[in-house]
């Protein structure tokens, strides 16, 4: 079942150079787009505590290590540039984002795990 969302339907096109454009989309739709399509559970998969206890404020969407959200839009806006003057339109480049999540999953951490996990495993 494909998911509509607002921002994939978004035909407002992108175009120069390859780092300004995942900056632009850095800043917000992407994160957004995170928050919708990968929700997060109710404990934290690696101590399985649950917000509230122990001074877990929260449990949040954690990278995999392998690539951060920068170097994924970075992949999809790569797949798809064709030259400074072409326009992308950002939702094909945004639906491109989601579908590279294949090869780096989101895991569900309590605040202090993830912390910990970005600490020794930066991209």
């Amino acid at each position: 079942k494909k998911k509509k969302n607002r921002f994939f339907d978004d035909t407002m096109g992108c175009c120069g150079e390859k780092e300004q454009i995942a900056k632009h989309l850095n800043m917000g739709p992407a994160h957004n787009l995170v928050q919708t399509f990968f929700k997060t559970a109710n404990e934290c998969i690696h101590c399985n505590r649950k917000k509230g206890n122990n001074e877990i404020r929260q449990i949040e969407r954690a990278h995999c290590n392998k690539y951060s959200v920068h170097d994924l839009l970075m992949m999809a806006i790569n797949d798809l540039h064709i030259d400074n003057n072409t326009p992308i339109p950002s939702g094909d480049i945004l639906k491109l984002f989601i579908q590279k999540h294949e090869m780096c999953p989101i895991y569900p951490l309590c605040n202090i795990c993830h912390r910990e996990y970005e600490r020794h495993f930066k991209c």
